[in-house]
């Protein structure tokens, strides 16, 4: 029995083999034929070049009794073309699961997005029980939610053992490609973020989502879905947290909504100029003034799931791209950054 990771070399991914390869598990990554996997370097796992798009080759990927970790897709906040974004997120998890299916794998996990749940649905947030995809705000929601509830119908069918985990926004240390969440600390560190708008979010550790998955491989039921939030917390909370880590004070001036949806488009061309990871959009600006609390109940009842304080991820996050990523971090923005990192 093999662990299976698609999308291995991502945030998540590469998380999830350093978790697994604690366990003593044999871990296979699935990685696109000129992906940059060096982010795995160092551990102990079996690299395949392929494509979750290629439903042959996904055939002969999944093996018999198989771990299957799905987590290969399109993240996207600046509203990429349907079609694109559906052939990797909607069609690439239909041949993902057909193969698991086809040749018996023990378990598949999914990772989705806690984006496919309504906003509206309730003061708090559970798993969801219907995938109404057309009423989701951006195509990456809507995709994701086609391809949980393809997976979930598969699984209550009793064709194959599934589970799929519904992370919130993810957030932490190993963050090799420089995420969307992991660009916005890394730029208010470093002094470009000289405002802030309304609005707030669930953030998570890649950490605990890591073992939110493992949990959901060996104890998840079949045809359930587990939300793996962690802590809401205001865009201006994220600041003052940083701050701490900073030495600074006092936290940007506060703008008008209207008015970061009116310059969003150009700032998503700045960011596009730049080749660095949005962090504006209507889409993002929608999500951060909707409702997030989302409850992980569910699953830390049934597997122990227990997220760590935003602060401590956040202060991790920081340290991280110190030792590892110097080069994108302004330590003359830190006003009391000692050789031990203790700030």
């Amino acid at each position: 029995m093999a662990c299976l990771i698609t999308g291995g070399a991502g945030h998540i991914g590469n998380t999830l083999a350093r978790a697994l390869l604690k366990e003593k598990k044999k871990v296979k990554i699935l990685a696109l034929p000129n992906e940059d996997v060096s982010s795995l370097d160092g551990l102990d796992v079996e690299i395949v070049r392929g494509d979750i798009t290629d439903r042959e080759f996904m055939k002969k990927f999944i093996q018999k009794n198989d771990v299957v970790f799905h987590l290969a897709g399109i993240i996207d906040i600046a509203n990429m073309p349907y079609e694109k974004i559906k052939k990797v997120n909607y069609d690439g998890t239909v041949n993902v699961t057909d193969a698991c299916i086809e040749n018996k794998a023990k378990k598949l996990v999914y990772t989705s997005t806690v984006h496919i749940i309504d906003p509206n649905s309730g003061h708090v947030l559970t798993e969801p029980t219907a995938f109404e995809h057309d009423n989701l705000v951006g195509n990456y929601a809507k995709t994701k939610a086609l391809a949980s509830k393809y997976i979930t119908e598969k699984s209550k069918a009793g064709l194959l053992d599934a589970s799929i985990v519904y992370p919130s926004a993810v957030v932490g240390p190993y963050d090799f490609r420089l995420s969307e969440t992991g660009q916005v600390v890394l730029d208010y560190v470093n002094g470009k973020l000289n405002a802030y708008v309304k609005g707030g979010y669930n953030f998570v550790d890649v950490r605990d989502v890591a073992q939110g998955l493992i949990g959901a491989s060996e104890k998840g039921r079949a045809g359930e879905g587990y939300i793996l939030s962690g802590n809401y917390i205001t865009v201006k909370e994220m600041m003052t947290i940083l701050n701490k880590k900073t030495g600074r004070k006092r936290v940007p001036v506060k703008i008008a909504l209207w008015f970061l949806k009116l310059v969003a488009p150009i700032a998503n061309l700045y960011y596009k100029v730049r080749g660095k990871k949005p962090v504006l959009s209507n889409e993002s600006l929608y999500t951060i003034n909707t409702n997030a609390n989302f409850s992980h109940q569910k699953a830390t009842d049934e597997f122990g799931y227990n997220p760590r304080p935003v602060e401590q991820t956040l202060f991790d996050t920081v340290d991280w791209f110190i030792e590892n990523k110097p080069e994108l971090v302004n330590k003359k923005k830190f006003k009391n950054l000692n050789e031990d990192k203790n700030v």
